[in-house]
């Protein structure tokens, strides 16, 4: 008969977003893994802005650029 596995007792979100952290928490931290390189942090300042006023009109443009960031980005900022 094969060994069963155990679960830790981990906290859930809300109760680590009730107080202030200064540092990750050491079950969180995987010294086992290389940290991720970022090969080009500019990119992070375009990520796509929706207007959800403009997706009411009759031109498509903002409808194309939803799908778009939707397809290539996953997400979106809209104001």
């Amino acid at each position: 008969m094969g060994v069963q596995g155990t679960s830790l007792l981990v906290p859930c979100v809300k109760e680590l977003a009730k107080e202030p952290i200064m540092e990750v928490p050491e079950r969180y931290v995987r010294l086992d893994q290389d940290p991720p390189t970022l090969s080009n942090t500019t990119s992070f300042s375009q990520v796509p802005v929706i207007d959800l006023h403009k997706l009411l009109s009759q031109d498509a443009t903002e409808l194309e650029r939803l799908n778009h960031a939707c397809k290539q980005w996953g997400f979106f900022q809209y104001v």
